[in-house]
């Protein structure tokens, strides 16, 4: 009798410990905890060589652009909850910002749908002056709250092509960042697009600017493109940046979470999954703790006792 009294006091007990934590998690504001997050601004180049075909994406033949876009779109979700994304576009010879960077998981889906909405209808001029750009972005970063790092995606198509990089007239280490390659390594003709960013023809070596023919070299080929690699690491020495390769969805987190990135920020922290999680232990408890089945003899015998009691009574 003991024993089963015992184990009816101890359900009961669980089932109080139970509803006052669940009262608690009911109630419970965040918590400010220290976390590593990052904070980025991440400026797509939207000239028409980015519409060279030349990258993969399940299976199929898909734009730079395109997979810069995808890409980033699937690093949202791998990204720590507290970092922040940013968004902004190049063309001609400014970077233009779209969006001031925003908390990643509570603004996931409206990232995602600003992300698949930038394109070339957003170009101003058909011009491409890279190295313009980039110190236009880190301007543009420096004069945002927190001064987030730049993440640059571009192909690294000059046009028209320029015969050395201009120094980088800004303190150099005030803006953190990195050029991100989008291409392949064969020159591929480049798409000629009309103002509503539809294809009506390709650029052929008369319509645009050729670099000047030099002895030793052949001849130029501006109207193609191809990942211009090695000019994106000289121009990211330069600006104080740093180069990576866009090469995989996981290369792209691998890219955005590089520690050189990291920032130690105070984030209002959900966790009112951890009193919520140890209700529910205690009320598995309470299920799984079932009183012992005595035996026969044992039962008979208590039946026998309470009889006599009664009858001592009357």
């Amino acid at each position: 009798m003991k024993l089963l009294m015992w184990r009816l006091a101890w359900r009961d007990r669980l089932l109080s410990g139970a509803a006052v934590l669940l009262i608690v998690a009911s109630v419970l504001p965040p918590v400010p905890l220290t976390r590593t997050v990052v904070n980025h601004l991440v400026v797509f180049d939207i000239t028409q060589s980015m519409y060279v075909t030349d990258q993969q994406r399940d299976g199929r033949a898909v734009s730079r652009l395109d997979a810069a876009r995808e890409g980033l779109v699937q690093a949202l979700g791998q990204l720590p909850c507290g970092s922040q994304i940013g968004l902004g576009i190049f063309s001609s010879r400014r970077t233009l910002l779209l969006l001031a960077p925003l908390e990643v998981c509570s603004n996931r889906t409206e990232l995602t749908q600003a992300i698949r909405q930038i394109d070339a209808r957003m170009a101003w001029e058909d011009a491409s002056v890279i190295v313009r750009g980039v110190y236009s972005a880190t301007d543009v970063a420096y004069e945002l709250p927190q001064h987030p790092s730049v993440i640059f995606m571009t192909d690294g198509q000059e046009s028209p092509p320029i015969e050395t990089i201009p120094d980088f007239d800004r303190p150099k280490g005030r803006i953190n960042g990195m050029l991100v390659g989008v291409g392949g390594d064969v020159a591929q003709p480049i798409p000629r697009l009309d103002r509503q960013a539809r294809q009506v023809g390709w650029w052929s070596a008369g319509d645009v600017v050729q670099r000047p023919a030099r002895a030793g070299l052949g001849p130029s080929h501006e109207h193609l493109s191809a990942l211009q690699g090695r000019y994106l690491q000289a121009l990211a020495q330069v600006s104080g940046l740093h180069y990576g390769r866009l090469d995989s969805d996981s290369a792209l987190v691998r890219l955005l979470t590089d520690d050189r990135f990291e920032r130690s920020l105070v984030v209002a922290t959900d966790v009112r999954w951890l009193p919520a999680a140890l209700a529910v232990f205690l009320l598995a408890g309470v299920f799984l703790t079932v009183p012992p089945q005595l035996p026969r003899w044992i039962t008979r015998w208590l039946a026998r006792w309470r009889l006599r009691r009664n009858r001592h009574t009357l």
